[in-house]
């Protein structure tokens, strides 16, 4: 079981030519300009599938939870799980995409537009508080640009 060893010191002489949060950068950015399309066009579960994309992007460098069936022996797993707190919001928010899909199924089975329409906002305002967890999300691990102010007074003379 080399390999788990390995997985949890890491690779110290893996070196790549390009810097790898450039790649992870450009990743990202075309996740989220297919999270907002996928969004402007009302693709609810095309646009949830994207933000998990996102999220599993973002724990690239978070180490899993292994469960050995024997911890002495390492030879079968029992379980693998995200150890993060975020892997606990993500699956909160997971949970809450799951029943308001509850409430649209029912609101088509009682042929009910009134309550199927109220779902699918309900649903499209979970999905906007998610976007928003994992950009903040994002900021926090650095992989958003730099904000800088732009002050068009000082533009003539050079500056930002």
């Amino acid at each position: 079981m080399a390999y788990f060893s390995q997985y949890r010191k890491g690779n110290k002489n893996a070196s790549a030519t390009l810097d790898a949060g450039l790649g992870l950068i450009f990743r990202l950015n075309t996740l989220w300009r297919s999270a907002d399309l996928a969004a402007l066009r009302g693709e609810l579960e095309e646009y949830n599938d994207i933000l998990n994309r996102i999220f599993v992007n973002l724990l690239y460098k978070t180490p899993m939870d292994i469960e050995f069936e024997n911890n002495l022996e390492k030879k079968e797993i029992k379980s693998v799980d995200w150890n993060d707190d975020d892997a606990k919001i993500f699956n909160k928010f997971k949970e809450m995409v799951r029943e308001v899909k509850k409430k649209e199924t029912e609101a088509i089975k009682k042929r009910n537009r009134s309550a199927y329409n109220s779902a699918k906002e309900e649903h499209y305002e979970i999905l906007l508080k998610k976007d928003t967890w994992l950009r903040k999300f994002m900021m926090e691990k650095g992989l958003y640009l730099k904000e800088v102010e732009f002050n068009p007074e000082t533009a003539m003379w050079g500056g930002m």
